[in-house]
């Protein structure tokens, strides 16, 4: 759960070690071949996913006693007409959308945003030192994030996809034929396969009239 009304302390300073933690992946993956838009996509992942652990997984004052409760009432306070669940549907808009565009397969986004959502609640639900609360709210809500994301991702690669095949006019008109000689028919003898030679036209010779 996004705790907005609680406080997270050392949300900034989390964020920033969780993403210098990954730093050599994402500048390995901004150097790597490719399309402009999947490595800026690859590098700016690991800055989102660690947004996301940083925002959920940070300790806070409050304390829960009870390991293993996790919430289902949808009409709670931090519910999905909340601010707090608006901010656990964008929470997951980045992270989703940047890996959409880094695989190119939204099923990647999708996958990995329900998941993450889910390994999170798990996570709060067995740990109540973190001072966290699973609900089923935050779960619905990250995972609107994750669709929201992976389609915002989506648009951008079809947009993206339909500029590359537009051919321009000078590559049809330029466009040219490959004319290969044709061979003639292969036959078979004993020890190998012999190609029979091309008949060559043979020339008349014209006598000059004296």
């Amino acid at each position: 759960m996004l705790e907005t009304y609680r406080g997270i302390p050392h949300l900034l300073d989390t964020w920033l070690v969780l993403t210098g933690m990954a730093l050599p992946v994402a500048v390995s993956s901004l150097r790597r071949p490719g399309d402009l838009v999947p490595r800026l996509a690859a590098f700016c992942l690991p800055a989102a996913f660690a947004l996301v652990l940083a925002a959920t997984l940070s300790p806070t004052a409050h304390r829960l006693g009870q390991i293993g409760e996790c919430g289902t009432h949808l009409t709670t306070t931090g519910g999905l007409t909340s601010l707090q669940g608006l901010l656990n549907v964008l929470l997951f808009v980045p992270a989703a959308g940047m890996l959409t565009l880094a695989s190119g397969r939204p099923g990647d986004g999708i996958a990995a945003g329900i998941g993450m959502s889910a390994a999170v609640e798990a996570v709060q639900a067995l740990i109540p030192q973190l001072g966290r609360s699973c609900q089923l709210h935050d779960l619905i809500a990250n995972s609107l994030g994750a669709l929201c994301g992976v389609g915002l991702a989506a648009g951008m690669q079809s947009i993206t996809r339909s500029r590359r095949l537009m051919t321009a006019p000078y590559d049809v008109e330029h466009a040219a034929m490959l004319v290969v000689r044709p061979r003639g028919p292969a036959r078979h003898r004993r020890g190998g396969l012999v190609q029979r030679p091309v008949p060559v036209p043979k020339l008349r010779s014209v006598a000059r009239a004296r």
